[in-house]
């Protein structure tokens, strides 16, 4: 295993997990703990070695975060002027 494997570990797990909190996003905490591990997962990795694997897992990770935080917002919203 060469230096070529383990520089691109991190952005291999921030597209991952990036992919998973875009998903989850219907569930809010844990769509959004997802999120956030992938960018900081990404931002390890283009500190130590600029991938494309990383700059996606940023990416999808920030789609992820945005959508989970309208997701509570919207939940919050109809919580409030709905009285439930």
């Amino acid at each position: 295993m060469g230096k070529e494997d383990t520089s691109v570990g991190f952005g291999v797990a921030s597209l991952v997990t990036g992919i998973i909190g875009f998903v989850l996003f219907l569930m809010p905490y844990i769509g959004i703990f997802f999120s956030v591990i992938a960018i900081v997962l990404a931002t390890v990795q283009q500190k130590r070695y600029k991938t494309g694997l990383a700059t996606g897992g940023l990416v999808i990770g920030i789609i992820g975060a945005v959508s989970n935080i309208l997701w509570i917002l919207m939940i919050v919203f109809v919580l409030t002027f709905t009285g439930l």
